[in-house]
């Protein structure tokens, strides 16, 4: 034990000596680590392309010398589905990053307890500022903790092609339920396309009614933890989609969509169908896609028509990885990202409150590769139409509920099982799931 202390002794003296040879004695050599030159690593699904990264990268490290980012789109589709893969990938590997991005609080949950995500409280306090009196947040805190800022400010809509409504000699929508969803479908369906598309992610497209509930029920688990599935508009919801696709075959089959494996934006785009549920990304993220016709927009179709009407408003977090080794300039870039930022890069309504909404969308629509492309007046109007529906952040093992949820599903929209069977077996694999978890 003495000889391994004396080795240590003398590579430590060595190396305060080496130290002092390289300083020279003066000031000139000295560094610290204000001097040091910090990379940021921020992974995200949104390539180049569309995210117009570099340019904004690029104005943020002329005002912060010594700061670099590094922009690191993980897959190139854009796919937020994919994207995770490939962060939870980068994290069991040991990859380090600095910032991530999440577009949903299921799967931020998800790696907040895998130990992902850095909670910001003491950097908000530390500025003295309130979360929700800067932005319009969707992202309640966890436990009292916040885990990132809002970045961009998304709402639910239905993205319609205006030249297929003019040719059916229908309005654009400004207050509707799923009743005239389903009509709409009806009248835009021609012997060249389908009325409508519902995409194979059945959190969203399979749930349509529940994602108009004003009282912001769970999805598929409550925010007590205990199942949803005997919820009526969970029933409602699927057979909605079923109706849709195989008795009135207004919508695209879900064996079409698996078996040909479409791409949502390139059936809307290419005019195979008429309408999309989506959300306002869309205005700017079109892929590879410019559209050749007039884009119309119309607010979320409510489950019955009242004085208010409601949507899921809900948008991208920017959040601190816990392993990084440079929060407080990770802080310092996404609050920069989140405000001046977003409005910088033009490309996405910001969540930040002192943000104008109309000069914005004007600057994301002018920057699009066809500006005359969005018709305005029905953008602004279903962005402001619609009240928040209540939110709150589900316990981590939705993401199991849904996956069990997806399996009956499923089968219900290929004609493998009625939806008596599919809800029976819904609430069997959900409960399941939630007494796994308790």
């Amino acid at each position: 034990m003495k000889r391994n202390w004396r080795v240590f002794y003398v590579v430590a003296i060595v190396s305060l000596l080496l130290l002092a040879a390289c300083s020279g004695g003066n000031d000139e050599g000295n560094s610290n680590s204000n001097d040091e030159e910090i990379t940021l690593k921020f992974v995200h699904w949104i390539n180049e392309d569309n995210g117009k990264w570099e340019p904004l990268i690029e104005k943020y490290e002329e005002q912060n010398p010594g700061i670099k980012v590094e922009s690191i789109p993980l897959v190139e589709n854009m796919d937020g589905e994919d994207y995770f893969k490939q962060l939870d990938l980068m994290a069991s590997t040991g990859d380090d990053f600095d910032i991530m991005m999440f577009n949903n609080p299921d799967d931020l949950v998800k790696r907040i307890d895998a130990g992902l995500v850095e909670p910001i409280n003491s950097y908000l306090d530390e500025e003295g500022i309130d979360i929700d009196e800067v932005y319009r947040n969707s992202y309640p805190p966890i436990d009292g903790d916040y885990y990132g800022l809002p970045m961009k400010n998304i709402t639910r809509v239905i993205m319609m092609n205006k030249d297929h409504l003019d040719e059916a000699g229908l309005e654009i929508p400004t207050e509707w339920t799923w009743d005239d969803y389903r009509e709409y479908a009806e009248a835009l369906t021609t012997e060249d396309r389908y009325g409508s598309y519902l995409h194979t992610w059945h959190h969203q497209f399979s749930v349509l009614k529940i994602l108009s509930d004003p009282e912001g029920s769970g999805l598929l688990i409550n925010e007590d933890g205990s199942s949803n599935t005997d919820n009526p508009l969970l029933r409602e919801s699927l057979e909605l989609r079923y109706d849709l696709e195989q008795v009135d075959q207004t919508s695209v089959p879900f064996s079409e969509i698996l078996s040909q494996e479409m791409d949502y934006r390139q059936q809307l785009f290419s005019e195979e169908v008429s309408m999309i549920p989506t959300q306002t990304y869309m205005v700017s993220e079109w892929g590879q896609f410019t559209p050749e016709f007039e884009i119309a927009w119309a607010p979320w179709p409510q489950n019955e028509l009242g004085d208010t009407m409601y949507s899921e408003v809900g948008g991208d977090l920017v959040s601190i990885a816990q392993a990084s080794d440079h929060k407080q300039e990770a802080y310092d870039f996404i609050r920069w990202l989140s405000t001046e930022g977003i409005q910088e890069q033009g490309i996405w309504v910001p969540s930040w409150k002192e943000a104008d909404l109309e000069s914005s969308l004007e600057d994301i629509v002018s920057d699009t590769s066809n500006p005359e492309a969005n018709h305005m007046e029905s953008l602004i109007y279903s962005i402001n139409s619609v009240e928040p529906i209540e939110t709150f952040i589900p316990p981590a093992f939705q993401s199991e509920a849904v996956s069990e949820f997806e399996v009956e599903v499923e089968k219900y929209l290929l004609d493998e099982q009625d939806l008596d069977t599919t809800m029976e077996n819904i609430h069997e694999r959900v409960q399941k799931v939630v007494d796994a978890n308790q």
